[in-house]
C-alpha cells in the first residue's frame, strides 16, 4: 500500500520551500524534489529525519551529510499520519529483528545442547568417565546468551504471535542451557561408577591376592585425566595402581604400551612391575605387560628420545651441600624475576614451615614477629606472621573495650583485635581432644564471656 504527503501552498510560501512529494511504499521512502527522486529504506533510520516545528514539519534525507536534501512546509496535522506510517513500518522491522535474535539464540543453544548430549551418550555407551577436560571444553563452548533479553523479546505481543507454539520449545532450550551442568555430570560419573562396580566385580576380586575394597575399586574406576588419591601407609596404594592398569587395559581405555607406573625409587618400581605381572596372569591377560619406572629414569628417557642424547646427571644433584647451594641460587633468581614468587617464598619461609609441636613456653619467653612485634607463644607467632603477610590489620593484646578487671583478675586482653571489622580473636591452643599444652597455666586459659564480637582459633599443642 502506497501513501503520499506533500506541502501545503501556505506552507511552501511561509517556509520558502519548493514543491515536493513524499511517498511511502512498503519499506521504501521516496522524495521527489526539483525533478529528481531520492529514495531511502525506512529501516535505515539514520538516512532520514522528520522534524516537527511550531506549524510545519520538514523532511530531510541524509541529515548531516554533504548531499543533505531538505523539504519543508508539511502541515503538522499531516505529519502525524507520516510518523504513524513510519512507526508501523519500523515496528514490522523490529519484530523481525526480535524474532531473528530469538531464533539465532535458540539455534546456538540447540547446537550446543546436541553436542553436549552426544558426548554424554558416548561416555555412557563407551563406559567412560566424563572427564574434567571434557566438562571444561563444553563450558567454554557454551554460547553466551542473555536469557533475560531473549525472554523479554518473547513477551512482545507481535513476537509472541509470530512464534506461537514454538515459544514453549524456546523456553525449554533456555532452561536446559541455564542449569548447573557440572552437577549433572557429577551424577553421570556417579552412575557410571555404580555400574562398573557391578560389571567389573570379577576383575576387582581377582586382580590381587585378595579382593579390592570398595574404596580401592572406586579409585580404580575414577578415570579423570588427573586423579589424586590420598591414602595412608599400608592401605593398598600399590594394589590400586596395579588394578587401575588392569582396568584401563580391560576396558580399552589405554593401550598397555601407553601405560607407565611411576615410583620414587628403584625398589618400588621393581615391586610395581612384579605385582603387575602376577596380577595380569591371575586375570588371564597373557603376554600383556606395562612399564614401571622411577620418575628419574622416565625423565632421562624422555630427554634422550627428544634430543637424541641422554643427558649427564649434574654433580650437584647427588651432593647435598652443592644441591642446597644450587637450590638457593634457583630460588634467588626466581625471587629477582617474580615479585609474586618472592612474596610467596617469604610467606613459606617465615610462616608455613614453623613446627608448632616443638614450641616451648615459660612466663618470660617472647617471640619476635617478622614485623617487629613480640608475642607470647610460637602459635601466636605463626598467626601474627600469617596476618602480616596477608595484609590483615591487627593489634596484639589490646585491652578489651569494656572493663573486666576485678580484685582477682587483670583487664582482659584478647590475643588479636581486627579494627577494620571490629573483631576480637582469642586463640585457645587446644588439641583435637580439647586439651591445652601442659605448660599452659589455668590463668592463661580463663574463658572469656561477654557481648563483644569474638572468634576462637583452635590449634595443635
Amino acid at each position: 500500500m502506497t501513501k503520499q504527503w506533500a506541502p501545503s501552498m501556505l506552507g511552501r510560501k511561509l517556509t520558502g520551500s519548493v514543491d515536493w512529494q513524499l511517498e511511502l511504499s512498503g519499506l521504501q521512502l521516496s522524495l521527489a524534489l526539483n525533478g529528481q527522486t531520492h529514495r531511502v529504506n525506512v529501516e535505515e533510520e539514520t538516512a532520514y529525519r522528520i522534524k516537527q516545528g511550531l506549524l510545519w514539519t520538514d523532511v530531510t534525507f541524509y541529515p548531516g551529510h554533504r548531499r543533505e536534501i531538505k523539504a519543508d512546509g508539511l502541515p503538522n496535522a499531516q505529519a502525524a499520519s507520516l510518523s504513524e506510517a513510519l512507526e508501523t513500518a519500523l515496528f514490522d522491522k523490529r519484530t523481525r529483528e526480535d524474532v531473528a535474535h530469538i531464533q539465532g539464540a535458540r539455534q546456538a543453544i540447540s547446537q550446543w545442547l546436541d553436542s553436549k548430549a552426544a558426548q554424554e551418550v558416548s561416555a555412557k555407551s563407551d563406559r567412560r568417565w566424563f572427564t574434567s577436560e571434557m566438562q571444561t571444553a563444553l563450558i567454554q563452548a557454551r554460547p553466551t546468551i542473555d536469557a533475560a533479553d531473549v525472554r523479554a523479546r518473547m513477551q512482545k505481543p507481535a513476537v509472541k504471535a509470530f512464534l506461537a507454539e514454538a515459544a514453549g520449545g524456546i523456553e525449554g532450550s533456555l532452561d536446559q542451557w541455564a542449569v548447573d551442568h557440572r552437577t549433572f555430570w557429577a551424577s553421570l560419573n556417579a552412575a557410571h561408577t555404580e555400574r562398573e562396580l557391578v560389571d567389573c566385580k570379577n576383575l576387582f576380586d581377582k586382580v590381587e591376592s585378595k579382593p579390592l575394597t570398595e574404596e580401592q575399586s572406586r579409585a580404580v574406576i575414577c578415570f579423570d585425566n588427573r586423579v589424586q588419591v590420598v591414602a595412608s601407609a599400608g592401605s593398598g596404594k600399590t594394589s590400586t595402581m596395579v588394578a587401575k592398569a588392569a582396568y584401563a587395559i580391560d576396558r580399552g581405555i589405554v593401550a598397555p604400551e601407553r601405560i607407565v607406573l611411576l615410583a620414587f625409587n628403584e625398589s618400588a618400581a621393581e615391586e610395581l612391575e612384579e605385582r603387575t605381572t602376577k596380577s595380569f596372569e591371575r586375570l588371564g591377560m597373557i603376554h600383556v605387560s606395562v612399564r614401571a619406572s622411577t620418575f628419574h629414569a622416565l625423565g632421562l628417557g624422555i630427554i634422550g628420545k627428544a634430543t637424541g642424547q641422554k643427558p649427564d646427571i649434574p654433580d650437584w644433584t647427588t651432593d647435598t651441600t652443592a644441591g642446597f647451594r644450587k637450590l638457593t641460587q634457583i630460588i634467588d633468581e626466581l625471587k629477582d624475576a617474580s615479585p609474586s614468587f618472592r612474596t610467596n617464598w617469604d610467606m613459606f619461609r617465615c610462616v608455613t614451615p614453623r613446627d608448632l609441636q616443638t614450641s616451648t613456653f615459660n612466663g618470660n619467653d617472647r617471640w619476635d614477629t617478622i614485623n617487629g612485634k613480640r608475642v607470647r607463644s610460637q602459635e601466636e607467632l605463626f598467626l601474627a606472621n600469617w596476618l602480616f603477610f596477608n595484609g590483615v590489620n591487627y593489634r596484639y593484646e589490646e585491652q578489651y573495650r569494656l572493663p573486666t578487671a576485678d580484685e582477682d583478675h587483670r583487664q582482659y586482653r584478647p590475643d588479636f583485635y581486627y579494627p577494620d571489622v571490629d573483631l576480637y580473636h582469642e586463640h585457645f591452643a587446644l588439641d583435637a581432644d580439647g586439651k591445652a599444652p601442659a605448660h599452659f597455666s589455668k590463668t592463661m586459659l580463663r574463658a572469656w564471656s561477654g557481648s563483644a564480637n569474638c572468634t576462637r582459633s583452635v590449634g595443635p599443642n
